[in-house]
């Protein structure tokens, strides 16, 4: 238990500096063995997803590219929902 939750807090850490949204996160976790509830408490502690897509926007460019290549990326709508059009 204690490795499972050593291994999902690594790993979401390290997808979500790879510009992953939680539901990449997630599924990869789940993918992986862990429980739901691990994957959920190691996102949690993870900057907020909105944060890390404002980031990333910010160095793409606030486009309708860059809201397609961050939704594939699993950034959930509401992370998404401004960022183009706050530059735009």
């Amino acid at each position: 238990y204690v490795d499972d939750q050593r291994l999902a807090r690594a790993r979401a850490k390290e997808l979500a500096g790879r510009g992953s949204g939680d539901a990449l996160i997630r599924h990869d976790l789940e993918g992986r063995g862990i429980s739901p509830e691990l994957a959920e408490v190691a996102i949690g502690e993870l900057e907020p997803e909105r944060e890390r897509a404002r980031r990333l926007a910010a160095a793409r460019g606030p486009t309708a590219k860059t809201a397609r290549y961050l939704a594939s990326r699993g950034f959930g709508q509401e992370a998404l929902e401004g960022i183009v059009a706050q530059d735009a």
